[in-house]
């Protein structure tokens, strides 16, 4: 796991060389960036702001795979819920992190229902805009439920009366974890994350994680001064294999993203993804 200080977008944009001063996020008004917002942007999305904008433009001057990167982790999304829902079987998914709804009928819900209608879909995060969003545009029928959690809390974000009403926890789930372990620190323990979910799974859920990693790509913007709103945390491939250790992988994962198979792929980029089934 990579030891040091945690990297943060908003530390970069704060600590730009004076030549780019007059782009910097934090003298652009709005709201502080977010995330989920950036996420948005960069997948052509409109619930974004300014500061979320030129912070973003900030980054992928600096890094342009950054933005291959963003449409690698949405294209393996939406290929793994697929998978659980038409290969596993499964019926009932948690999307933790779940970000904005995005456009033209690929949420989470929409992918795996197009297996079976009556699947269940908990979508999690604790950013007050997207789940705004999503309790508007995703959570319309008794099937799907948004609610408030935090990844850094698993056993409470598990322990929601709404998302226990919705999701059996004694069949087989499907939790989602894309874009989200590498915004955690070292310090709020990823790889505990990911074991105290697989405990509290029943034998033959899976899990599907998406993870960036740590490359000379990436090391323009990893490495810098911690920042506690915007945590950006890149790993190498032993690390994240190492935080999805209590997992029974399938054949070919961990695989770098996007997949040999993938619509559209230009080669891989800086980003592992991972299926696995929890064991038992």
């Amino acid at each position: 796991m990579t030891a040091g200080p945690t990297p943060s977008l908003t530390w970069w944009a704060e600590s730009a060389p004076p030549e780019d001063a007059e782009i910097s996020p934090s003298r652009s008004g709005g709201p502080a960036p977010s995330n989920a917002r950036m996420y948005d942007y960069l997948l052509g999305g409109k619930d974004n702001y300014a500061p979320d904008r030129d912070l973003t433009e900030w980054a992928l001057r600096r890094c342009p795979v950054v933005g291959r990167l963003v449409q690698a982790n949405r294209g393996f999304l939406d290929h793994a819920a697929a998978l659980l829902a038409e290969d596993a079987g499964l019926r009932q998914f948690v999307d933790i992190g779940c970000g904005l709804p995005v456009s033209g009928g690929a949420n989470v819900g929409d992918i795996v229902r197009r297996a079976d209608p009556s699947c269940r879909v908990a979508y999690v995060d604790n950013d007050p805009m997207v789940l705004a969003h999503a309790r508007a545009l995703l959570a319309v029928d008794a099937n799907t439920g948004a609610f408030e959690g935090d990844v850094r809390d698993p056993a409470a974000l598990l322990a929601d009366p709404g998302l226990r009403a919705l999701i059996d926890l004694s069949e087989p789930v499907g939790v989602l974890l894309t874009g989200v372990l590498d915004g955690i620190t070292d310090e709020d323990d990823p790889r505990g994350i990911v074991r105290t979910l697989v405990e509290a799974l029943p034998p033959g859920s899976r899990m599907v994680v998406t993870h960036a990693e740590r490359t000379p790509e990436l090391e323009a913007i990893a490495g810098l001064p911690q920042n506690p709103d915007l945590p950006f945390c890149p790993r190498s491939l032993e690390a994240v294999t190492e935080i999805c250790g209590g997992l029974e992988m399938a054949a070919p994962y961990p695989a770098r993203l996007p997949l040999p198979h993938a619509v559209h792929t230009t080669g891989p980029v800086p980003l592992i993804g991972c299926i696995g089934r929890v064991p038992g």
